[in-house]
Order: structure tokens, then C-alpha cells, then sequence
């Protein structure tokens, strides 16, 4: 099929010597040109276009692969084909797992960009955080922009396929106004039903390091989402404390997951969500494992605090 980004004009920019999709021309332009049938098809050739200009531009010789429902730029094609195997692998756990929550709308298939360096991939990144200066390491996120795909770093070994499940999993809950904590909460945990293993635990110190760092500030920055990128304990303390949440949701209220997860809301941190469906507030899940203390959320969070 034929280069469709050649057709609309001012589809690219190109900074720091890398292609960047101009999403909002490119959408105007399928709106216009692509009927609903061929819709899906025209937004994935549109994604090869761009990971072949993408490709060309990166130091290494990097190829484009495809699976039924991904894409993939990777600098190494055995590597990129066992990437592939494991994120279709991925995709369906998630599915099943979360059936009647997670989503597949939306058109064209899965785009990955496995960096073979740290340079490249920060170098792309950047252009979501221009003012964000130096970033915390990280394995890889999912770039919710434009047409929303995964950025995967080298930074920590090649731990792959637990990053994609991490981010795959996001991907398929983009559609839901989840807060944060309930997000991670339960993407971690999906994760480890994908990979089949976790890292998780609960001790007497980490007990002990959770009881002493959260009060009635702290937690509001948990509700909120704003500890997630605290540069203190309280980062990973967060996603630690979102595990345990949802953990305890999953034994404690098996049956009320999906409720919870389709009418969570950022607004009050999901407390409606909660009491609705399970007559218990995020005060008394907080208190079960932290203790006594004032741990309600406020109830008017806003985009921003999210």
C-alpha cells in the first residue's frame, strides 16, 4: 500500500532529527478521505509510515515488524519477533482477565518502539515533557498522545515482556476516567497474572515505612495521584500502597471489581465508586491496613490534581 502520510500535507514535524506526527492534521485528513469501513486499515498503514520514517531516522539499522495486532520498530528482528509473540499473549490475558472492562476501541493496531539505547529513547520521550528537564529512569511508559503507543527502554535489562504488560494493560483501561491509584493498583496487578510471577510483598518494615509516612497530607496526594512523583519515599510507597488496595479489593470483594473499575472516578479518587458498590468508603480500605487516622478523600479533584 502506498504511503499514505505523503498525502497529507504538514503531516510531520521533524525535531531533533526525529519524524513527529502532527496527530490532529492527520486525524482532519482520515475524517475526510477514509470511510468507516476502511478506517482501521488506513490508521495502521498510517502507523507503518511513520515507525518506517521513525526507523530511518534512528542511528541503528531498525526494522518495522508485525503481528495480527501489532506494531513494531526494533533494532533487532529475533529479538522484536519474540516481543511480538508475548505482547499478543499479553493482550488476550488482559482481555480475558478484565473482560467487561478493559476496551479495544479505537482504530489501528498497537504500536511498540523497542529502543536498542538509552539515549535514543530518552531522546524521544523528551518531546512529550519539553519542560520536565532530566527524567526519572524508567522501563518504559505508554505515550497516551495522538495515536497512544508504547516507549521501551534498555534501562533495565531486557525485562520486555513484564514492561508491555504494564503499559498494554493501561492502554486498554485509556478509555475509563479511573484515578490513579485504582490504575496502577490494578494494572500491577494484571501484570503479574500475565507474567505469571510478582515481585510483591508485605513485611513488618514495609508495614512499618507505610504507617510512618502517610497522614491526612500525604494521603490526599495519594487520592489525588500527586505522590506518584513524589521524589521522596512516597513514590514508591504509592504504587506499593495502590497494590495493597487493590489486592485487598480482589479478596475481600471479588465480585464488585469490575463495578468499581467501570464507575471509578478521578473526581472524588473513586469513592462513590466504592460505596456504591460495596458500602464501604476509601477511608475504611485505607484504615484497614494503615490503621486509624483520617484518611478520606476530598471530593473534588480536578484534571490537573490527577
Amino acid at each position: 500500500m502506498e504511503d499514505l502520510l505523503s498525502q497529507i500535507h504538514g503531516a510531520i514535524d521533524v525535531r531533533e532529527g526525529l519524524p513527529r506526527p502532527k496527530w490532529d492534521v492527520i486525524s482532519a485528513w482520515v475524517d475526510a478521505n477514509a470511510d468507516t469501513a476502511s478506517l482501521d486499515e488506513s490508521w495502521t498503514q498510517i502507523a507503518r509510515d511513520w515507525l518506517s520514517r521513525l526507523a530511518d531516522s534512528l542511528p541503528l539499522d531498525y526494522v518495522v515488524l508485525e503481528s495480527p495486532e501489532f506494531l513494531l520498530l526494533a533494532a533487532d528482528d529475533a529479538l522484536g519477533q519474540r516481543i511480538l509473540a508475548s505482547s499478543e499473549r499479553a493482550r488476550r490475558v488482559i482481555l480475558k482477565t478484565l473482560d467487561g472492562v478493559a476496551s479495544v476501541q479505537g482504530f489501528g493496531k498497537h504500536v511498540v518502539m523497542l529502543f536498542a539505547d538509552i539515549d535514543s529513547y530518552y531522546d524521544y520521550v523528551s518531546d512529550f515533557y519539553p519542560d520536565e528537564g532530566e527524567f526519572a529512569r524508567s522501563g518504559g511508559m505508554f505515550l497516551d498522545v495522538g495515536y497512544g503507543h508504547f516507549a521501551i527502554c534498555p534501562a533495565y535489562g531486557d525485562n520486555y515482556q513484564r514492561v508491555i504488560a504494564h503499559e498494554l494493560n493501561h492502554a486498554l483501561l485509556r478509555h475509563l476516567p479511573l484515578p490513579l491509584w485504582l490504575n496502577e493498583g490494578v494494572t500491577q496487578f494484571i501484570e503479574d497474572v500475565v507474567m505469571g510471577s510478582s515481585y510483591f510483598m508485605v513485611n513488618h518494615e514495609i508495614l512499618r515505612r507505610h504507617r510512618s509516612y502517610w497522614n491526612s497530607r500525604t494521603i490526599d496526594a495519594f487520592w489525588s495521584g500527586d505522590s506518584f512523583y513524589s521524589p521522596d519515599d512516597g513514590q514508591a510507597l504509592s504504587y506499593h500502597l495502590s497494590q495493597v488496595l487493590f489486592r485487598n479489593l480482589m479478596s475481600d470483594f471479588p465480585k464488585k471489581v469490575n463495578d468499581i473499575l467501570n464507575n471509578a472516578n478521578f473526581i472524588d479518587a473513586g469513592n462513590s465508586a466504592f460505596l456504591s458498590s460495596c458500602n464501604v468508603s476509601l477511608a475504611d480500605r485505607a484504615a484497614q491496613f494503615l490503621g486509624d487516622g483520617d484518611w478520606a478523600p476530598r471530593d473534588d479533584y480536578t484534571v490537573s490534581d490527577a
